[in-house]
């Protein structure tokens, strides 16, 4: 990022202020964040001392000092998000995944391509040391040609019928669910390390707990 370029970050949930201590490490301003209520920004605004809570996304894209805008909104908010603040001439970085099918992406894609702004997806997990090792290592010829690849994506925070979170309706984390949210991870990181592009896909996939407790308020 160029000196000067100020960032706004839109979601105040586990990744928001993750991002936002991210580009503070990089000694980049953050001027603003938005909730997904006017309460809920100004709360976490005051938690993280960010100067500006917005009111809507509205208000973030005609927000002139937001240069760049991380977007850790929910899954079905990113496709219309970025296309927006793509048209409004701000910088992108979009959490993963970047639409909810392949149709939204491609527009993304293009529209990306002809907006003159950087625009990017985070895939944070290539940049983990040993990650990068084992691409040097494959790069530099250490393994030899490359002919089946094989790894899991592990995670338990789902593991009892009464976790829930908004990742697993299909209304709102997509109806890939898993396989858009983290599998997305694993299949960047392969191709990142590899150097090979993914050709074709063969899942098995299930939902293991058909049945979950919700609870009343949102968690």
């Amino acid at each position: 990022m160029m000196p000067g370029l100020a960032t706004a970050v839109v979601g105040t949930g586990f990744i928001g202020p993750v991002h936002v201590e991210a580009i503070r490490r990089l000694g980049r301003p953050v001027v603003g964040i938005l909730g997904s209520s006017p309460e809920k920004s100004r709360y976490v605004a005051a938690q993280l001392n960010i100067p500006r809570a917005y009111h809507s996304f509205n208000e973030v894209l005609a927000h002139r000092d937001a240069i760049v805008l991380h977007l850790a909104s929910p899954n079905r908010l990113h496709f219309e998000q970025c296309r927006q603040a793509l048209q409004w001439g701000k910088h992108v970085i979009c959490e993963k995944p970047l639409a909810m099918n392949s149709q939204e992406t491609a527009e993304l894609v293009a529209l990306a391509e002809s907006s003159g702004v950087v625009a990017a997806v985070c895939y944070n997990v290539r940049f983990y040391p040993l990650c990068l090792e084992a691409r040097q290592r494959i790069a530099d010829g250490q393994l030899g040609e490359i002919y089946h690849v094989s790894g899991s994506y592990v995670q338990d925070w789902l593991l009892y019928d009464t976790d829930f979170n908004w990742r697993v309706l299909a209304e709102e984390g997509g109806a890939l669910r898993a396989v858009a949210d983290i599998g997305t991870h694993w299949l960047d990181l392969i191709a990142f390390i590899t150097g090979l592009e993914v050709e074709s896909v063969c899942a098995d996939l299930r939902t293991f707990l058909p049945v979950r407790r919700r609870p009343k308020e949102s968690v």
